[in-house]
């Protein structure tokens, strides 16, 4: 069936001659994945002589932009409060009830932010504004109606596509996703899903399906052929840190390269001479990433992205109460490119590599067209 869905792919809209375009960036600052994807489209941007006039990124309990997005976006970036997932005391699971009351008492900064959108568009005066699945674009679209198109972009938009195949059950959790994701992409003109897979446009829906929009030094290593013995893993949250020891001390024989966001720790803590814990750093993961022998993450689109182009098997652990990544982690198991699991049991991938096949021609193929085919759309919005 995956297979089928590549062949189908075979139109590319024709790239026409265009001015040059003035574009600005409304990026969610919480998601490392959409920061990311800002990284490689600002790349495009630049090779089609566009110019980046600005990043107002998302910001949620103060968390620092990342390094390697400031040093590398070569554009302004500005600050605004945003809305966020608010994770429990053992800091793994999403909270909801307390996700409702910290960002019902955030209302004020929330307003302030939609001040902030609008004073550096009425600045800039950009020709185009792409949003990466950021709710607060969603919000100012409703209220001050900019005359200026806004392109959504976002793997979430898929869930509007009738090929995309939900996690089942949950229907309240499924519910308020699709609910919060069409408030990110409120009044847009168009929006671009990210997909791991080929699909049909629907243009009566103002929605075109494109590859996922992986950074350069990815790309590059996609005929690095090397594999050490060791299981790369990334926590979204610092709190799953005790799953993957309490598997460790299990089995201390298997090399384990972690990578986590926990301010409190050093850039690297050596638990043992086979476990390792690292500060976020995007080079040094993306260079593990290319050596390992498959990844276990909590289920985030970039990182599978990734993973599948290099051609790297998955254990996806979804975040507890967090619903698109359980969606992420039913589509890659029923690619056949990983498994998934509701804890960090490493013994499941282990038994998936001995069946796994690496090739993945097709989904290489499908994302390096994405550049002509994004440029292509990008470039008839008006």
């Amino acid at each position: 069936m995956v297979t089928e869905r590549f062949e189908l792919f075979s139109r590319v809209i024709p790239v026409s001659t265009v001015i040059e375009m003035k574009i600005l960036f409304i990026v969610q600052g919480e998601g490392r994945g959409h920061l990311t994807q800002a990284l490689a489209l600002q790349t495009m941007l630049h090779r089609a002589g566009h110019e980046l006039v600005g990043v107002l990124a998302g910001n949620v309990r103060n968390r620092d932009i990342p390094d390697v997005f400031a040093q590398r976006i070569n554009a302004p970036i500005r600050r605004f409060g945003s809305p966020g997932f608010s994770i429990g005391k053992e800091q793994r699971a999403i909270n909801s009830l307390d996700t409702l009351i910290e960002n019902v008492g955030r209302i004020p900064i929330f307003k302030r932010s939609l001040q902030i959108l609008d004073q550096t568009i009425k600045t800039t005066q950009p020709d185009l504004v792409l949003t990466f699945y950021e709710p607060m674009a969603g919000v100012y679209q409703a209220l001050y109606r900019p005359n200026v198109p806004f392109v959504a972009i976002g793997h979430q938009y898929m869930f509007d596509h009738p090929i995309y195949d939900f996690a089942p059950g949950k229907p309240v959790d499924r519910s308020a996703m699709k609910m919060f994701t069409h408030l990110t992409g409120f009044r847009t003109t168009w929006k671009l899903a990210l997909s791991l897979y080929p699909a049909e446009d629907l243009p009566d829906a103002r929605l075109s399906v494109i590859p996922p929009l992986l950074r350069e030094e990815a790309l590059a290593l996609q005929n690095t052929n090397v594999q050490e013995d060791f299981f790369l893993i990334y926590l979204l949250n610092r709190g799953y840190a005790e799953q993957v020891i309490e598997w460790h001390e299990k089995h201390p024989a298997q090399r384990l390269e972690c990578f986590w966001d926990n301010p409190e720790v050093d850039d690297v803590v050596q638990y043992s001479d086979t476990l390792r814990f690292n500060r976020i750093h995007d080079t040094k993961f993306l260079d593990l990433m290319s050596r390992c022998s498959g990844l276990v993450c909590t289920a985030g689109f970039e990182s599978v992205s990734e993973a599948l182009f290099l051609g790297k098997p998955v254990l996806a652990v979804p975040v507890e109460g967090h619903y698109e990544q359980l969606c992420n982690a039913f589509e890659i198991e029923k690619m056949g490119c990983g498994v998934r699991s509701d804890k960090f049991d490493m013994n499941l991938l282990t038994k998936f590599i001995a069946q796994y096949d690496a090739t993945r021609d097709d989904f290489r193929r499908w994302v390096m067209g994405a550049e002509e085919r994004v440029m292509s759309i990008l470039e008839t919005i008006d």
